[in-house]
């Protein structure tokens, strides 16, 4: 509603917003905040018809009063939309990423204090789920009434980008500002920047590409003397539970199952096509919560080829993790050898990849 949009963007939050194309007219409402100090909303009663009309919000303790029937337009919002405004105004051209279906996205990344932070866009829901996520730390989180404790640092939009009717610039000055910096920077570093890996080692420094190995490594680092499973290493880069991916035998889930799982996907993308169109907000996000459900629910169950998974996957799993790492590190032999004897030395590989150094160097990561 107006008074949602004007705390996420601003006073002219709903005109700026409608020029850029980030939300559309819906449907009035008819309900509203409520202005006494017992209820949470209010139901809205009409009286008369066409211009004529006036409108009242009405309270079981008669509290309410006329309302503006500006007040009760409403607008739906394209979040896709909004992600990919933003990333271009962090960096033109850019796409947003997906991190969350339908709820979290990657629109950059910035270096603060000589630290790399991901700024990542979210609705409440996307954000509660990243929050659970180790690499939350590094994020600067963007969007309306996020909690703080998880991530480095939260902006509303109206703090993080400026409006205008035609464009839409990034506040790099609230993105610092927003980050308490620490007073020392670490020596080693092992940590995503973009499309590329910073790598730093006892005063060097390179980059690798954006592989799955890295990704791993730097988990384990993160970690140093704990084991994590191939499996849990695996299910956090593709985003699902690791627990779905194990069975006790056999395959893990019947034909029939899967055939009325892929039933209930096909009537699903009708349900949400239909809510869009009728602009029915309230529907549409239950749908969409169904739709993440249902879609991590395929991942885990579904392998390559749309092949139901067995129990043997998590020896498979284990050999493509443990073949990640290690190409990784043949590629740190040319790049950084250092690193390289140091992670031979020092990274256990298999069912349980395990990082246990002689020394304790500090990472970054």
């Amino acid at each position: 509603m107006r008074s949602e949009l004007r705390s996420i963007a601003g006073e002219d939050a709903a005109t700026m917003l409608e020029s850029l194309g980030m939300i559309s007219p819906a449907t009035p409402s008819n309900q509203v905040d409520g202005s006494c100090d017992f209820c949470a909303s209010h139901d809205v009663v009409q009286n008369g018809d066409g211009d004529d009309a006036e409108f009242y919000e009405v309270c079981p303790y008669g509290e309410g009063g006329p309302i503006d029937a500006a007040e009760l337009q409403t607008w739906a919002v394209d979040p896709v939309g909004i992600a990919n405004v933003l990333a271009s105004a962090v960096e033109a051209g850019q796409i947003a990423e997906p991190l969350l279906p339908n709820a979290a996205w990657r629109i950059g990344d910035v270096s603060i204090g000589g630290e790399p932070f991901s700024v990542v866009f979210a609705t409440r829901r996307g954000a509660s789920q990243l929050a659970d996520r180790r690499e939350a730390s590094r994020m600067i989180a963007i969007g309306h009434r996020l909690s703080a404790d998880a991530f480095a640092g939260t902006l509303t939009l109206a703090e993080a980008f400026a409006f205008t009717s035609d464009s839409v610039e990034l506040r790099p000055n609230r993105l610092r500002q927003a980050i308490p910096l620490s007073t020392e920077r670490p020596g080693n570093a092992f940590y995503r920047k973009g499309q590329v890996w910073v790598v730093r080692f006892n005063g060097e420094e390179t980059f690798l590409e954006n592989n799955v190995g890295p990704l791993y490594i730097a988990r384990l680092l993160a970690t140093p003397h704990q084991p994590v499973p191939a499996i849990t290493l695996l299910a956090s880069r593709i985003g699902i539970d690791e627990q779905k991916l194990i069975g006790s035998s056999g395959e893990l889930a019947d034909q029939q199952s899967v055939d009325e799982c892929r039933q209930r996907y096909r009537e699903l993308m009708l349900e949400i096509e239909e809510a869009r169109s009728n602009n029915d907000l309230g529907n549409l996000e239950r749908l969409q919560v169904e739709e993440d459900a249902l879609t991590t629910h395929f991942a885990s169950v579904l392998g390559k080829g749309g092949k139901r998974r067995e129990v043997g996957d998590v020896i498979k799993i284990s050999k493509s993790v443990s073949m990640a790492i290690r190409r990784t590190i043949d590629a740190l032999e040319t790049e950084l050898k250092p690193l390289a004897d140091h992670l031979n030395d020092a990274v256990t590989r298999g069912v349980a990849p395990i990082y246990s150094p002689r020394c304790e160097p500090d990472w970054l990561v």
